[in-house]
């Protein structure tokens, strides 16, 4: 039997010749991105030791986070605006999981933690925890939360500027005065915060970096990142809200023993608006806004960027769907004329 294949609006469609009927309409949801070539994973010739612990593997270890011999220096690299934890629930089968994915395309910016090991997070907003939930914002909402702190922040420093300046004309010039940058409060018993000039006059040290020389504003961080633009690099001020994004990798009814770890409280919840996954494994009664963890990075890199950057997003992540694209194609080809249980339940539970 005859069949033609036509591609229309990111849909294959698939016609009988014979009484021109439609068969089978499937998406291509990846055909827009700026994925590289996956041609080469075909080439492979069954599987090989992981150039590590030595166990056999197809493309790549998922405990060890390192590609075959075969793809060494062959698979794309990515560079993200944010560092990225997962925490992995120990329960969580390593070959099924797709967190793998992030850490062996963006190596630099993505670190994995099995549970219960979980870093010791700052609570100044510089982390935030990736997980719907009711008090949970999207990063927009979290955007504009910040913009009314640092302008509540600003009031605050110009009253204590104010201040200081009415004590300077009333104090003791016999007295020397010193500021605390910290505080905004003053002293007269703290030499250590006076640094005298050549006149002898008192000047308030107030310092406006970090230990590690990086520049804070309004408590913002700002990242200069450079991107290719039509074969030219560009710098981009990264003006986001936060540094660091955490996910949680297990089944989502394992989600609650991770989410309400003690060591995760008092992080700022962020969730992905109006995102559908397209895994291609089962998930029973959830709804198609339960994503894969690497689709949930993908869309926050994309979104922060979008949101953040001063450059246009132009694919610059795209690459972190490469293995997961793949799958999605391979496992999609095998299925040709059927329909995956994952497709069919996304389809019921959006009703």
């Amino acid at each position: 039997m005859k069949l033609d294949v036509t591609v229309i609006k990111n849909k294959v469609i698939i016609m009988n010749n014979k009484n021109n009927e439609e068969w089978k309409m499937e998406e291509q949801p990846f055909s827009n991105l700026k994925i590289s070539s996956s041609d080469f994973l075909d080439t492979l010739q069954g599987r090989s030791e992981c150039p590590k612990c030595n166990k056999s593997r197809k493309y790549y270890c998922y405990t060890c986070y390192v590609p075959v011999d075969q793809l060494q220096g062959k698979l794309p690299y990515v560079q993200l605006p944010i560092k990225v934890d997962i925490i992995k629930h120990p329960s969580e089968v390593d070959g099924k999981s797709t967190a793998a994915h992030a850490k062996l395309l963006a190596p630099d910016d993505v670190t994995v933690y099995t549970y219960p090991c979980i870093p010791d997070y700052p609570r100044d907003g510089s982390v935030v925890l990736v997980f719907p939930g009711d008090n949970s914002l999207t990063l927009e909402e979290l955007a504009n939360q910040k913009d009314v702190k640092q302008n509540e922040d600003k009031g605050s420093v110009l009253c204590k500027e104010s201040y200081m300046e009415s004590q300077d004309q009333n104090c003791d010039e016999s007295k020397p005065v010193s500021y605390t940058a910290e505080e905004g409060n003053h002293s007269s018993d703290n030499p250590r915060q006076i640094s005298d000039n050549i006149s002898g006059e008192v000047t308030p040290v107030i310092s406006t970096e970090t230990q590690s020389g990086e520049l804070l504003k309004s408590g913002s961080c700002i990242v200069k990142r450079k991107f290719e633009n039509d074969g030219e690099a560009v710098t981009s001020t990264d003006k986001g809200v936060f540094k660091r994004a955490v996910f949680i990798d297990s089944t989502w009814n394992q989600t609650n023993r991770i989410s309400t770890d003690e060591r995760l409280k008092g992080l700022p919840y962020i969730m992905l608006k109006d995102k559908e996954s397209k895994f291609w494994r089962h998930q029973k009664e959830n709804p198609p806004s339960y994503l894969s963890t690497i689709e949930s990075i993908y869309y926050l890199v994309c979104d922060y960027h979008e949101m953040f950057m001063s450059v246009n997003y132009d694919g610059d992540y795209d690459n972190l769907m490469f293995f997961f694209s793949y799958m999605y194609n391979k496992i999609h080809g095998l299925y040709k004329g059927r329909t995956l249980r994952a497709d069919t339940d996304r389809e019921k539970n959006k009703k």
